[in-house]
């Protein structure tokens, strides 16, 4: 007894948390660790086995995680029902338990001694918490060659059971995250073949009914009245509308699945932004909205894909007429600098929350709901399905550019995006 409470101990136990500290948190593979750190503790204790129990936070049951000692093959992931044992009362309580004689005590569990044909003559327990969790216990049975366990044993079994609880819940966190992971990597699949599906679905109706908007337009099936005439314009709108969005998921899943390549050659963006621009005047006039470029008299080259980088500007420009109202105003700035070129497209419309800010980038998701849009058309009335700056923000980044806004609830946003020279 008086080795085992002599200062030379206390140092070699000192030590022997210091190693096993190092070696709980080496890694988040904890089952094989664990066992190493309870065989530092049945050595320093002169325990016959130790375990750790989990506790199953469903049914709240104890189970045999980690253990030492002979019996270690046939007691893993045996359970011990709520509350029962010194283990159960210890962690309902929360209280370490030094139990000189389990023969004794009422609230020993001797059900798992009978089956597995073992006898619990001593013991220590320690709860196993951490943030304020009941995560398990540890315990270390029966000390060697007829010696006994003390009260000065406790503060040691303590500190080795925070060390452990604090591996375990790590271990746990990243266990959960991983399987989230791997969730979340499900899921996306699933999203991008169905993706895949519906776009090829959708225009081969989509083709059927523009093929008989322009036999009807053309009056081979005879002549149109007025009003029919209006209704077929109605119905190219739609058409144009539908091809824009089946057009932007087709391009999200093949953006998604690496399947874009890049065709980079010399161009002048400044043409493109003025070319741009004027083909999609038809749309400003319509919301009869004001519209200009500046910056972009003389000619500007960048290296690129401008079939991509026309897929940008289009996107951000159409994003910008529809979330600006009637009459508005939306300009776009092209800057020039020594490694990199800039391109602002600018509106006085909604505006965007600053916690929105980076979320409006990804797939599906806008920062208003549709009813808060101000719009005179059918067209624009809608907040679309929120692909055009998830696919603006992945081109740009394929060319290894860049992409943010800044704006002002009520007052308008400004995209910015940047290009290298």
């Amino acid at each position: 007894m008086e080795e085992e409470t002599s200062p030379a101990l206390g140092i070699k136990r000192f030590q022997a948390l210091q190693e096993i500290s190092v070696l709980l948190n080496s890694t988040l593979d904890t089952r094989e660790v664990l066992e190493r750190a309870l065989e530092s503790a049945v050595q320093l204790l002169r325990a016959e086995a130790s375990s750790v129990f989990l506790r199953d936070p469903v049914t709240e049951e104890l189970v045999f995680y980690a253990i030492t000692g002979e019996k270690k093959s046939v007691l893993e992931g045996v359970r011990i029902p709520r509350g029962q044992g010194i283990v159960g009362w210890v962690v309902e309580n929360r209280q370490p338990l030094f139990v000189p004689d389990a023969g004794k005590d009422p609230r020993f569990f001797s059900t798992v001694d009978k089956k597995f044909g073992f006898q619990t003559r001593t013991l220590m327990c320690v709860p196993l918490i951490t943030k304020g969790r009941v995560l398990g216990a540890l315990e270390v049975v029966n000390c060697k060659d007829g010696g006994h366990f003390s009260e000065e044993d406790i503060p040691f079994l303590e500190t080795l059971g925070n060390h452990v609880a604090t591996a375990l819940d790590n271990a746990l966190l990243y266990r959960e995250l991983s399987e989230a992971h791997e969730a979340l990597k499900t899921l996306d699949e699933i999203k991008s073949h169905v993706i895949n599906v519906v776009s090829h679905e959708l225009r081969t109706p989509t083709s059927l009914i523009q093929s008989f908007h322009e036999l009807l337009k053309s009056g081979m099936i005879g002549p149109l009245q007025p009003k029919q005439a209006e209704a077929l314009e109605r119905m190219e709108a739609g058409v144009r509308w539908l091809n824009r969005i089946i057009t932007n998921v087709t391009n999200v899943a093949l953006l998604d699945q690496r399947q874009t390549q890049l065709k980079v050659v010399s161009f002048d963006i400044a043409a493109m932004m003025r070319d741009t621009m004027a083909q999609m005047a038809p749309l400003f006039e319509q919301r009869r909205q004001r519209y200009s470029a500046e910056g972009t008299k003389n000619p500007v080259q960048v290296e690129g894909d401008p079939d991509q980088i026309r897929h940008v500007l289009h996107n951000l420009l159409l994003n910008a007429i529809r979330f600006t109202p009637d009459e508005g105003s939306i300009t776009a700035v092209l800057e020039s600098f020594d490694s990199e070129v800039r391109v602002a497209i600018s509106e006085n419309g909604i505006g965007i929350p600053k916690e929105d800010f980076e979320r409006i980038f990804d797939q599906f998701l806008h920062s208003q709901r549709s009813m808060s849009h101000s719009s005179g058309t059918i067209e624009f009335r809608s907040s679309g399905l929120g692909l055009g700056l998830t696919i603006a923000k992945r081109i740009i980044e394929m060319h290894r550019g860049r992409i943010w806004v800044e704006s002002e609830v009520g007052k308008g946003s400004t995209f910015y995006f940047t290009l290298p020279r």
